[in-house]
């Protein structure tokens, strides 16, 4: 597996736009790349497909994968999934959540891993498969706030990565993106200090994005902030497998 080929999204607190983040950066990398494949890890409900814009599309969701024991053949699963310009999109089909093992999670993420897309998944930070994600050694995206709250999540949300990586015997790539109508470059350098973890990119806040999702647009289309931020994700990613 090259470096990077599994990227996870952790919000860390709520609203900040992480579903939507995740989904632009797998828009980005597939009109780069190969295709990718994006993953609703909040199994509660059906959102990620919705935010996407692919929910009327046909293909499995994870209500239907519920069976699944073992590896699945590199590449097969992706091709079933509900896909849009090269992105295959795996969320809850809405309403009450899937009847799932923890297994079943794991063998998907694992089938996905091993398949010619690269795989992005929506990982809220509580998410019983936070084990099988790092046990991917991605690269993950802690999504924060700049404001006290914010930052007091966010410092919350690194320690209890770190903590899981750590019983793991996992190492993990943690990088900062900040999240708000500007950047302060000095409130960065000073929250970067104390967290400990690189500073990938600030996601200025644009009224574009909310209207466009209210559109139904795939989030990664318009030349806005988070395409731009997605962008730079790519970009981190491209270099990570150009120096292997």
């Amino acid at each position: 597996m090259s470096p990077h080929a599994v990227i996870a999204v952790v919000g860390a607190s709520g609203g900040l736009g992480a579903s939507t983040l995740t989904l632009a950066i797998a828009r980005r990398l597939a009109a780069t790349g190969p295709d990718a494949v994006v993953v609703d890890l909040d199994l509660t409900r059906g959102g990620l497909e919705v935010t996407a814009g692919v929910e009327h599309l046909p293909g499995q969701r994870w209500n239907d994968l519920g069976d699944v024991r073992g590896r699945l053949p590199p590449g097969a699963l992706a091709s079933r999934l509900p896909t849009e310009d090269g992105v295959h999109v795996l969320s809850a089909r809405g309403g009450a959540g899937p009847d799932l093992s923890q297994r079943a999670v794991q063998d998907v993420l694992g089938s996905l891993a091993e398949g010619p897309a690269r795989l992005v998944v929506d990982l809220p930070l509580g998410s019983p498969a936070l084990p099988a994600v790092l046990g991917h050694r991605p690269l993950v995206l802690v999504l924060a706030g700049l404001r006290t709250r914010a930052l007091a999540d966010a410092d919350a949300a690194v320690a209890h990565l770190l903590d899981r990586a750590d019983q793991a015997h996992r190492p993990v790539d943690l990088r900062l993106v900040t999240r708000g109508p500007r950047s302060a470059a000095r409130i960065v350098d000073e929250v970067v200090a104390h967290l400990g973890i690189a500073h990938l990119h600030h996601l200025r806040d644009d009224p574009h994005v909310p209207r466009d999702a209210e559109r139904g647009l795939f989030p990664g289309i318009a030349r806005d902030e988070v395409r731009r931020c997605a962008d730079a994700v790519v970009a981190v990613v491209d270099d990570a497998a150009k120096a292997s």
